[in-house]
């Protein structure tokens, strides 16, 4: 989801920017503006002298993580596939510390953030399912930023701060437990980008031009990218979609075809990305409260809910169309 929010291009923010192009060389800035702000990093559109890069501040990861997917991207960028590629300094380094703030540039992508529709779904699976074919590059050690034992941990030690959300805990505590029975899957492993919503890809002239946001990328069961995408691109107006959900996994079958035991896991894996996403937002909105990430808990709660009944069933059902 996109706020109407933009990164604020202050001092600070240029200076930063201004020693990650002094260190590179990709011309002279003429013009920087704040794209619309997530929930972690900020990014800037850089016009320069040499031509248009993008800016991210880093903000929601270490070191190491930014490294991991520095080298997913430049293992991955000679194989033609639809990504932003970060762009490396004149001395051959990625991150520009400074101050507080670590840049990076890379590739600036033209496009829109796409409507959900089957077509947007088939596409976003089709690239999903040829990541999950690029083999992991040695050294790459990521893992999933969340598992269950951090909802464990997150359940006894938050247990006073949770009563102030009895809208939150109840929900939280119980769909927790029935989730630890599920898990953990075994299932093929490899590659998986881990955030495939709409705003983390670009699409132009209504085709998909750029996966972005690598840095929850991580080794994992290589289904739950299709059961992240189905939080992003299986829902319409809050309502599950059978048609876009066939369109993704068509997508994604045409690079891959799934196992029986993918297959049957493929619910309960959507549902454990719905759950493991509402406590990336619940946890954020206990140390600070907002509206959005409020609505955002509620949305995601709602999909557990439907992931556990009917909405189960839709998914499943979604193979034979």
């Amino acid at each position: 989801m996109q706020d109407e929010q933009k990164a604020f291009v202050d001092p600070a923010a240029s200076e930063a920017i201004q020693a990650a192009f002094d260190a590179s060389d990709l011309g002279d800035i003429e013009e920087i503006c704040g794209l619309f702000l997530g929930y972690s990093n900020i990014n800037f559109r850089v016009k320069t002298t040499a031509g248009i890069y993008l800016a991210r501040f880093c903000r929601a990861q270490p070191d190491e993580r930014i490294h991991d997917e520095i080298l997913l991207l430049r293992s991955i960028q000679g194989s033609g596939f639809p990504a932003s590629y970060p762009i490396p300094r004149s001395d051959g380094e990625f991150i520009s510390h400074h101050q507080q703030e670590k840049v990076m540039l890379y590739d600036f992508v033209e496009g829109e953030t796409p409507l959900v529709t089957p077509d947007s779904a088939h596409q976003v699976g089709e690239a999903l399912g040829r990541l999950s074919l690029q083999p992991v590059p040695q050294t790459y050690s990521s893992t999933a930023l969340i598992d269950i034992e951090d909802l464990r941990e997150f359940r006894s030690q938050k247990t006073t701060e949770l009563q102030q959300y009895p809208e939150f805990q109840d929900e939280f505590l119980e769909q927790t437990t029935s989730i630890e029975s599920c898990l953990p899957f075994d299932l093929p492993r490899g590659v998986v980008h881990a955030d495939a919503f709409p705003d983390n890809t670009i699409f132009r002239d209504g085709k998909l031009v750029a996966l972005i946001d690598f840095e929850d990328a991580c080794v994992d069961a290589l289904i739950f990218d299709i059961g992240m995408a189905i939080i992003g691109f299986g829902y319409r107006d809050e309502e599950i979609n059978l048609d876009q959900i066939a369109a993704l996994l068509d997508g994604y079958r045409s690079q891959r075809q799934l196992s029986s035991a993918e297959q049957e896991s493929l619910p309960t894996m959507a549902r454990w990305c719905a759950h493991g996403m509402g406590f990336w937002h619940l946890r954020c909105y206990l140390e600070r409260p907002n509206d959005r990430q409020h609505q955002r808990i509620h949305e995601l709660q709602r999909m557990v809910r439907g992931l556990r009944g009917n909405d189960a069933d839709t998914i499943r059902a979604a193979f034979d169309q």
